[in-house]
């Protein structure tokens, strides 16, 4: 069984459905190089201000972001999009189930920008 190649995958979807994995990958890509910019800038523990949990999750997710954008090139929709849905709700849950999250140190992320609720 051979591979399909990028443009085999791509042309096999509506132009909407191309839109709609366009906008996850543009989001997702954004996100990883939001990550990758604070492992640069603030080096191996960038999130260290966090709790160990949420520490070691939004580390992670430079390298979920890239595996969601992987899969959803390769075509691998379902597992990219489960994955991608996984990642989403498990980030906007880790902000607001911690109350310290709440008051991020302007100085050592971008994600002091949050609104806070």
């Amino acid at each position: 069984m051979e591979l399909e190649t990028l443009s085999q995958t791509i042309r096999k979807h509506s132009l909407t459905q191309r839109a709609v994995l366009g906008a996850y990958v543009a989001c997702f890509a954004v996100g990883a190089f939001n990550h990758g910019r604070d492992f640069l800038s603030y080096g191996a523990r960038p999130y260290n201000w966090a709790p160990a949990l949420l520490e070691a999750f939004w580390s992670a997710l430079l390298f979920l972001d890239l595996a969601t954008i992987g899969l959803l090139l390769l075509g691998k929709l379902r597992v990219g999009l489960a994955l991608a849905v996984a990642i989403m709700i498990s980030d906007v849950a880790a902000i607001f189930t911690d109350s310290s999250c709440l008051a991020f140190p302007a100085s050592k992320s971008h994600y002091h920008s949050r609104p806070r609720f």
